[in-house]
């Protein structure tokens, strides 16, 4: 399995793309190393006709200069077995490692964990700290630059009664927590399916955005 990245905004180099490409695989690793989830390489393809579709052995990780989710930064989405997610040119660093990190973590976007109060919370690896970010290197041709990536939880922060770190930066103190700007989904005892946002105005900016594209992760979590 591999995730296939294709550009179709003019607004990105060949060459940004190529240090975008390469930090995206290089937190990949990271990620399914601390996850200790299968490495799902991230591959840039210049033309669709080359993506290896009909194995099924890729996700689509597309950036565009507009995608169909107004006031979205980035969504990604389950069809007919086809993993696929689009992000916009304009911020397509930390928005696309969130939809990367996600799909490593739960692909199908149907997992659940217990918070140890009988309720369960969903199991997305960046929502509880999707405000932050974090240098990670990337190199070309001998050349290095230094792109954002999206932080993201471990999963220690699952576990009611892990221990610390329990997110890729350090920033949080406690599992289940969050930092501002952050947001989790909960279902409690009877399958009543909540949003519980961390303090800040950025929390509910971002739920909006969400909301508005109709195949979201979010509106399915919300569907049961």
């Amino acid at each position: 399995m591999q995730i296939g990245v294709l550009c179709t905004s003019k607004a990105i180099s060949t060459r940004d793309l190529a240090f975008l490409t390469d930090a995206w695989d290089r937190q990949a690793k990271e990620f399914a190393d601390d996850w200790g989830v299968p490495y799902t390489p991230v591959i840039y393809y210049s033309d669709v006709s080359e993506l290896p579709i009909a194995s099924g052995d890729v996700r689509l990780l597309t950036i565009a200069d507009t995608i169909d989710a107004p006031g979205a930064l980035g969504y990604h989405d389950n069809v007919l077995g086809l993993i696929f997610a689009r992000v916009l040119a304009r911020n397509n660093a930390e928005a696309a490692t969130h939809e990367i990190c996600e799909e490593e973590g739960d692909p199908e976007c149907d997992l659940w964990m217990p918070m140890g109060d009988g309720r369960e919370v969903a199991k997305e690896a960046c929502d509880p700290v999707e405000a932050d970010s974090y240098p990670q290197v990337a190199e070309v041709g001998g050349d290095r630059r230094q792109i954002l990536v999206s932080n993201y939880v471990l999963p220690s922060w699952f576990d009611p009664n892990g221990t610390a770190p329990f997110d890729r930066m350090g920033l949080l103190t406690a599992p289940l927590s969050m930092t501002p700007g952050g947001y989790m989904i909960v279902r409690d005892e009877v399958g009543r399916i909540s949003n519980v946002f961390a303090q800040g105005e950025k929390s509910h900016a971002t739920m909006a955005r969400k909301l508005a594209q109709p195949s979201s992760r979010l509106l399915r979590r919300l569907r049961g």
